[in-house]
């Protein structure tokens, strides 16, 4: 499959993680993007065709999707192959921080429940430069999160991808969900022939003292202790395979990185857990997350990073957006809205 929608300018995004680190402001032309101020409604004459229903359509099962897609990004081939989701319930729970009304209004706005939500697992693929570099591993099945994750193996199995391919796994932070998929129960690494990269700050989170209080930081020390004869440490900036670039985004972790591929003068971001719903996160980037490290710097990330990939028409992974989560952001005020690009290529 072809995108053949624009991933952006090379306007030295691949330097944004010095402009982090300067604390500067782009300075680029801010052009609005109005959103409609009423609802317009259709019908004969003027009329409403009925009056409005509060039933949205919800799809409930992943089951008959293709839990996977492919496209080029110039001489590289990215794969987006789902994990499933992780079924959150109540978003009231997990997205703090927003005055009262703004929640819902938000969700009810994008046709979505106010009272149940989730969130998709998309690990992008890049087969770039004779190498096949995968971000990130899942869930791993883990108990604890639910089974309508964890279904990566599988999904790779589908979509033709060897685990033994994998050459490099770069893991964007050290949150269960983007690690469990690492090793397997008897301490196995499922990517057998694959180095593994993560930030220095996250990894030590990990290793460290663990927090008594967070259930799953004992399976994530085993997963990282299992694979550390492979780990290598990378850095705000740093290439970490040649045409993939690291850059700090701290807040959701002090480690939280995203990056920046780049293939043939075309340039794709992964920007892992920068935002975790599409309709939420784009229209209140002040919105915390409950598992946020620190809330303000995050949101800080948050602001700086989308301002950039919306003035500069950046295409984009998220990895919790709706399956496949690749889209561009358009602004809107102070906020965005998320486009999710057009698959339909062949």
């Amino acid at each position: 499959m072809v995108w053949k929608g624009r991933t952006g300018t090379r306007r030295d995004f691949l330097g944004a993680g010095a402009i982090y680190a300067a604390g500067l402001t782009a300075t680029m032309n801010r052009a609005g993007v109005a959103l409609a101020g009423d609802q317009a409604t259709a019908g004969t004459n003027g009329e409403k065709m009925s009056e409005a229903s509060e039933v949205t359509l919800q799809i409930t099962s992943h089951s008959d999707l293709q839990p996977w897609t492919r496209f080029r990004l110039g001489d590289a081939s990215v794969t987006v192959v789902s994990d499933g989701r992780i079924a959150i319930g109540d978003p009231k729970k997990w997205f703090l921080g927003l005055k009262d009304g703004d929640l819902e209004q938000s969700l009810r706005d994008n046709f979505l429940s106010e009272t149940d939500t989730s969130l998709a697992q998309n690990i992008m693929i890049v087969d770039i430069g004779g190498r096949r570099v995968m971000f990130d591993t899942g869930t791993g099945g883990s108990p604890l999160i639910g089974p309508t994750a964890g279904h990566l193996r599988a999904n790779l199995d589908s979509a033709a991808i060897d685990p033994a391919s994998v050459t490099d796994i770069i893991l964007t932070h050290g949150h269960p969900d983007h690690l469990l998929g690492l090793v397997n129960a008897a301490g196995k690494p499922v990517f057998e022939k694959a180095q593994v990269y993560i930030s220095e700050i996250d990894h030590e989170m990990i290793v460290g003292e663990p927090n008594p209080n967070d259930p799953f930081a004992p399976e994530l020390k085993r997963q990282i202790t299992a694979v550390a004869d492979r780990i290598v440490m990378i850095g705000n900036g740093e290439e970490v395979i040649p045409g993939i670039r690291a850059i700090a985004a701290p807040g959701h972790t002090l480690g939280h990185m995203i990056f920046a591929i780049e293939s043939a003068g075309r340039t794709l971001l992964n920007t892992a857990d920068l935002g975790h719903h599409q309709a939420v996160f784009t229209r209140h980037p002040e919105v915390n997350f409950v598992a946020d490290a620190d809330p303000a710097m995050m949101v800080a990330t948050r602001k700086r990073l989308y301002d950039i990939i919306a003035t500069d028409r950046l295409g984009f992974l998220s990895y919790h957006f709706p399956f496949p989560g690749i889209g561009h952001l358009a602004r809107a005020g102070s906020s965005y809205i998320y486009i999710p690009a057009s698959l339909d290529t062949v």
